[in-house]
């Protein structure tokens, strides 16, 4: 991608949780709340949200906890945020409180309206 390209797009990390059942309600908003420490300790982070799956529609597989990160460039992405040591300690501790975890990284496209 074009440097001029990536000034006008966004790069777009989006994860999404299913925790495992055994991790109870504390563990769930402690690793919520870590999360949420990384959009301000790591400063390539440039925007950061999340929310809880809210879907009428019973397409979510058990998947409840949304994550959506901005990044101005892949390399912000690759080169900093992803081996971050509190990233890293981050995703360590995941590890026996997700049982599934998807992730979706893409370019913003502009809106055809």
């Amino acid at each position: 991608m074009k440097k001029a390209e990536e000034n006008q797009k966004l790069l777009r990390h989006l994860v999404i949780f299913k925790f495992n059942d055994a991790s109870s309600d504390e563990d769930v908003a402690r690793l919520n709340a870590s999360f949420n420490r990384l959009a301000t300790a790591i400063p390539v982070v440039k925007d950061f949200e999340w929310g809880l799956n809210d879907s009428p529609e019973n397409f979510h597989q058990d998947f409840t906890h949304c994550y959506l990160l901005t990044f101005d460039s892949e390399e912000d992405r690759d080169s900093v945020y992803t081996p971050h040591p509190q990233h890293q300690a981050f995703v360590a501790s995941l590890q026996t409180h997700v049982e599934k975890v998807f992730v979706v990284d893409y370019w913003t496209n502009p809106s055809s309206k």
